[in-house]
């Protein structure tokens, strides 16, 4: 709560208000932009801007805004260029009261790198906008802590095409409460729920897609194994049943458990590490509805004085729900692994490098890729 209502670093002080900046240009060069079999190189500048507000309304609220916006220019696909909105943007309103810490929130971002939405078939540009308004509540009796959260969103698709999907909404609700066995053991409940409403269009390149309802509940438990380890595991059942009222092929409610386990280790002060693994039903936005199983690895390398080198390895392999009239992809299997090395060049600007490699292949003809993405940063720090 402290450190939260402190104002820490800034570079402008108006009042109560302390407003940090920063800029940055990216270049990329990606050799598949569209993600097809047979793909298309390009080069691609992103500059940026981002800025931070912090407000300490009173010693226990305060209020934050943030915004990181650019631009992506494809050099020789222009109608790929599109503006987008850095994940983290928005409004958060922090409240203490008693026991109780109370969060009011509305995230905004603009996202387009259609390989992080894996099983998307046909759909090769994939922009969207996902706006998030919600709120949530922390009830912490030092034995007992217990979290409660609402978020409405939307999602609106800005890509263009054969295969676009549809503009969502949707409701989502949770709760959880664990009970501290032991200091670092911490063991509880789970449980939540989402309404996802698709509107459909009668636009003639626009995927039509069933509304859906989706609940789970489950067990969670995290412990503090050492000071250099941590893990935390969730274990449940989950049932997603999608509206068989649909033009959509629906093969069947799909129903079974879910299961999340994250590990985190600090083996020395050259190298750490975090592992993440499980399966997930998910009901996605835009309309590639799945289960899968999925396991991240997070290496960091410290072994150079002032660099920052990082690693991730991760593989996936899921199955669509259901089969749109789009003919997108019923199963897939998707590796990738990167390098990044980061560097403090000036005590105001840093820059990194990085190299991405995914592979994705499906059961359908078509819609297997490959894609090499090369990447160079620069941030300045005003």
């Amino acid at each position: 709560q402290q450190a939260v209502s402190s104002i820490g670093f800034y570079n402008l002080l108006l009042g109560p208000t302390a407003w940090r900046f920063s800029s940055g240009l990216g270049v990329d060069f990606n050799d598949n932009v569209r993600l097809e079999s047979d793909g298309e190189s390009d080069l691609i500048l992103r500059p940026s801007l981002n800025a931070q507000i912090h407000w300490p309304v009173t010693l226990k609220n305060s209020v934050d805004v943030s915004l990181g916006v650019g631009y992506s220019e494809y050099l020789q696909h222009s109608d790929l260029s599109q503006f987008f909105i850095n994940p983290g943007s928005g409004l958060s309103f922090d409240v203490y009261a008693g026991d109780f810490k109370i969060n009011l929130h509305d995230r905004i971002t603009i996202t387009e790198n259609a390989y992080e939405n894996t099983g998307v078939g046909q759909n090769r540009n994939l922009v969207s906008l996902e706006n998030t308004l919600g709120t949530s509540a922390l009830w912490d009796l030092d034995k007992v802590v217990s979290n409660a959260g609402y978020d409405h969103v939307n999602y609106t698709s800005l890509s263009s095409g054969q295969g676009q999907q549809p503009d969502a909404s949707s409701e989502n609700i949770f709760v959880n409460s664990g009970i501290r066995v032991r200091p670092e053991l911490l063991l509880g409940v789970e449980a939540g729920g989402t309404v996802i409403t698709y509107s459909q269009s009668a636009s003639a390149n626009t995927v039509s897609v069933p509304d859906a309802i989706q609940w789970n509940a489950g067990v969670f438990g995290s412990a503090k194994i050492s000071d250099y380890m941590d893990v935390r595991a969730d274990v449940g059942y989950t049932d997603y049943i999608p509206d068989s009222t649909g033009t959509n092929v629906v093969t069947s409610d799909n129903s079974g458990f879910y299961l999340s386990l994250s590990f985190s280790h600090r083996v020395n002060r050259f190298l750490n590490y975090t592992l993440t693994a499980g399966r997930s039903t998910d009901l996605s936005a835009y309309g590639q509805a799945q289960s899968y199983y999925f396991v991240r690895l997070t290496p960091s390398l410290n072994l150079f004085k002032k660099y920052g080198i990082s690693t991730p390895v991760w593989w996936q392999r899921g199955t669509r729900v259901y089969n749109t009239t789009a003919g997108g992809a019923a199963d897939y299997e998707q590796i990738g692994l990167g390098l990044n090395v980061s560097r403090s060049l000036t005590q105001k600007l840093s820059a990194a490098v990085g190299y991405q490699f995914v592979r994705e292949t499906s059961n359908q003809a078509g819609l297997n890729y490959t894609v090499n993405i090369v990447d160079l940063n620069f941030t300045y720090q005003f």
